[in-house]
C-alpha cells in the first residue's frame, strides 16, 4: 500500500471519545423507550385505566417493528455515515415525549397526527429498502408506490377512527419508537464503536453499552421527583430536552467510521485499509451454525430480559406494595449492578475465552430468575442484583460475539438480521408476560417461563464458535 493514502493513526483519545457519545446515546435510546419509561406506567394506568396486556402490546409494537427493520436498516447502516442516523433517532426520540405529554382522550393533539405521520411514512421508506433488496426485479419507482400507498392507507385510519384512542396514540408513538430504536440504539452503536477498535474491542463496546443500563438507573431515579412535583406530563416534557443535546453532540463530535475520517482503528493492522474488507459476508454468515445459535440465544434471553425489566416496577408497587421512589431505587440498583458487568465483563473477554464467560453469565442470569420467579419479597433484592450481573454480562457479549465471530465486512446486515430475532423476542416478551399475569392475576406463571427460557438459551449458546480469523486485521 502506498504510504501516502495509507489511513493514518487516530489521536489517542478520539475512539475512546467515541465509545463515550456511543454511551450516551444508548442511555437516552434504550433509557427513554425501552427501560426507563417503565417508571411512567403506575401514572399512565391510573390516569387511563387500561388493561396491562394491551397497554404492554406498546411494547409488541415497537419492538416487533424494530425486529422487522433491523436487516434491511442494517442495509443503511452498511453504506450511510452512522452521524446521520443517530442524529435522526434523536429527533424522534424528543417528538415521542412530547406525544406522550400531550395523550388525550377524543381530538389528537396535533403532535400527536405529526408522530403518526412521520412514522408511516419512516416506516415506508423502510419499506422501500426491502422491496429493493427481496424483490430487486420490482423496480424503484413501483417500491415507492406500494409504500406511499400503505402509508396513506394507514393515516387514513387513523385520522377517521383511532386518533381519539388514547391508547392508539400511544401505539404510534411507540411505532415511532421502533424507528428511534433502529437509528439510534445498538445497532447503530456498536457498528460506529467496533470499528474504531480491533485492540479493547470488548471494552469499548462494554463502555458504550454502559448506556442502556445508565438509562435504566438515572431515568427511575430521577423522574419519580419529577412526577409527584410537576406531573408525568411535565416531566415527559423535561425528558424530550435531552436527545436534542445528544444530536448537537453528535454533529459536532462524531465523524463515521475510521474509513469515512481517514484513520486507523485502535490495534489495525497498518497494512489493511479498511476492516470493512474483513470478515463473513451475510450469505456466507446464514450458513454457519454460530449465526443461527446467537440468534435463538439471543431471542430467548431478550424474551426474559426485558419482560423482567418492563414489568419490574409494576410488580414492585402494585404487588408488593413498594411506593414509586421506592421501586425506582430498585430499578436504579439493578441497573447499576449489569452496568458494572457490562463494563467488567467486556474487559474480561478482552483477555480470556468470550464464549466461556458468555456460558457463566448465563447461568449467573438464570439462578436469577429462578430467585424472582419464586414471588418472595424477601428473595426480590438478591434475584435483581443476580440478573442484572448476568444480564449485563450477557448484552455486551452479545453483541461482541456477532462482530468478533463474524468480522465487519457485512456486520450491518448480519447484526440486523440477529437482532431481529431479538427485538421479536422483546416485544412478544413484554406481551405475553402481561397477558399471562392478566389470565392468573400473578407474575408467578409468566416468571417461570423466563427461567425456562434462559435455559434454552443457555443449551442452544453452547453452539457458538468463533467463524473468521481476527489476527488477520490485528497490528503487532
Amino acid at each position: 500500500m502506498d504510504d501516502k493514502t495509507a489511513p493514518r493513526e487516530a489521536p489517542a483519545w478520539y475512539p475512546w471519545l467515541v465509545a463515550v457519545i456511543g454511551m450516551l446515546a444508548l442511555f437516552l435510546s434504550n433509557g427513554m423507550t425501552a427501560t426507563g419509561v417503565t417508571i411512567f406506567d403506575s401514572s399512565l394506568l391510573d390516569e387511563f385505566g387500561w388493561e396491562r396486556g394491551p397497554f404492554k402490546f406498546t411494547d409488541t409494537i415497537k419492538f416487533v417493528l424494530t425486529a422487522l427493520m433491523a436487516p434491511f436498516v442494517g442495509i443503511l447502516i452498511d453504506k450511510v455515515n452512522p452521524r446521520w442516523l443517530l442524529i435522526a433517532g434523536s429527533g424522534l426520540l424528543t417528538l415521542g415525549y412530547l406525544g406522550y405529554a400531550a395523550l388525550a382522550e377524543g381530538a389528537a393533539p396535533p403532535v400527536i397526527l405529526l408522530i403518526a405521520t412521520l412514522g408511516a411514512f419512516g416506516l415506508a421508506a423502510v419499506l422501500v429498502v426491502a422491496l429493493g433488496s427481496l424483490l430487486p426485479r420490482l423496480g424503484r419507482v413501483p417500491a415507492i408506490g406500494i409504500a406511499a400507498a400503505l402509508a396513506l392507507a394507514f393515516l387514513w385510519k387513523f385520522h377517521g377512527s383511532w386518533s381519539g384512542d388514547a391508547l392508539r396514540q400511544l401505539y404510534a408513538i411507540h411505532m415511532l419508537f421502533a424507528l428511534a430504536l433502529s437509528t439510534a440504539g445498538s445497532m447503530t452503536v456498536i457498528f460506529l464503536v467496533s470499528s474504531w477498535f480491533v485492540k479493547h474491542r470488548g471494552l469499548a463496546i462494554g463502555i458504550a453499552l454502559i448506556g442502556t443500563s445508565l438509562g435504566s438507573a438515572v431515568f427511575p431515579l430521577v423522574n419519580p421527583p419529577l412526577i409527584e412535583a410537576f406531573g408525568w406530563r411535565q416531566a415527559f416534557t423535561y425528558n424530550a430536552a435531552m436527545p436534542l443535546v445528544l444530536a448537537l453532540l453528535v454533529a459536532v463530535a462524531i465523524k463515521g467510521t475510521p474509513a469515512q475520517a481517514g484513520y486507523r482503528a485502535v490495534g489495525q493492522s497498518a497494512a489493511v485499509a479498511d476492516l470493512k474488507q474483513h470478515g463473513l459476508s451475510f450469505k456466507e454468515a446464514l450458513r454457519t451454525r454460530t449465526f443461527w445459535a446467537i440468534a435463538v440465544s439471543g431471542f430467548l434471553a431478550y424474551y426474559s430480559i426485558f419482560s423482567f425489566v418492563q414489568h419490574f416496577v409494576l410488580h414492585l408497587n402494585k404487588g408488593f406494595g413498594y411506593t414509586l421512589p421506592d421501586a425506582g431505587k430498585m430499578m436504579f440498583l439493578f441497573s447499576v449492578v449489569a452496568m458494572s458487568a457490562k463494563f467488567g465483563i467486556g474487559w474480561l473477554a478482552d483477555h480470556i475465552d468470550r464464549h466461556k464467560v458468555f456460558t457463566a453469565c448465563q447461568v449467573v442470569m438464570l439462578v436469577g430468575m429462578v430467585g424472582l420467579a419464586s414471588m418472595q419479597r424477601e428473595w426480590v433484592v438478591a434475584s435483581a442484583v443476580v440478573i442484572g450481573l448476568g444480564w449485563g454480562g450477557l448484552f455486551t457479549l452479545y453483541n461482541m460475539l456477532a462482530v468478533n465471530n463474524f468480522g465487519l465486512r457485512e456486520i450491518g446486515r448480519i447484526n440486523g438480521a440477529i437482532s431481529l430475532m431479538e427485538s421479536v423476542g422483546v416485544g412478544l416478551g413484554s406481551w405475553v408476560t402481561g397477558l399471562l399475569f392478566d389470565r392468573f392475576g400473578s407474575y408467578q406463571v409468566p416468571f417461570a417461563m423466563l427461567a425456562a427460557a434462559i435455559v434454552v438459551a443457555l443449551l442452544v449458546g453452547l453452539l457458538i464458535r468463533s467463524e473468521v480469523d481476527e489476527r488477520a486485521v490485528a497490528g503487532r
